[in-house]
């Protein structure tokens, strides 16, 4: 799809008007108004929001996305890639993370690496115990849901 826009303030609100076409397709002109709202931000000053345009949305957001009428991600429903992972992947992603702080090799079930020159041991020592958390949490969770990994799971993990 090829697009062009233009935005056109009013007090209170904005004004979309564009053109679109699909490919082989004539262009199309529309016209769409968002309306805005206001909050006061904490060192002074205002933070303008849009209001979701969806009948009976009205949800102030950030963004507005685009895709035959503009809408918030819920009126879209679009979820963050986190959101569509299944638990274990989500604990182990987690555990990744802390591994990466820690300058070790990605992969929970690598094992674990030394403490990283100039880290703290007490920061060292909080990190490793809340990647082993993660680390067991989602090999359990795993083993629940598939009963045929607890041997290969457990001699892993240790």
């Amino acid at each position: 799809m090829l697009g062009a826009i233009r935005v056109h303030t009013e007090p209170g609100r904005m004004i979309l008007t564009y053109r679109h076409r699909g490919e082989g397709e004539d262009w199309k002109d529309a016209s769409y108004f968002v309306d805005l709202d206001w909050t006061d931000c904490n060192l002074g000053g205002k933070r303008p929001w849009f209001l979701c345009p969806v009948r009976g949305c009205g949800r102030r957001v950030a963004i507005l996305y685009s895709g035959g009428i503009f809408a918030c991600r819920r009126c879209y429903r679009l979820t963050y890639p986190c959101q569509r992972e299944v638990d274990y992947n989500r604990l182990a992603r987690r555990a990744n993370k802390l591994r990466d702080k820690l300058d070790w090799e990605p992969g929970c079930l690598n094992g674990p690496g030394g403490k990283p020159k100039g880290m703290h041991w007490r920061t060292f020592d909080r990190l490793t115990a809340q990647h082993d958390a993660f680390v067991q949490c989602a090999v359990a969770t795993v083993e629940a849901r598939h009963p045929a990994s607890i041997p290969i799971l457990s001699q892993l993990v240790g």
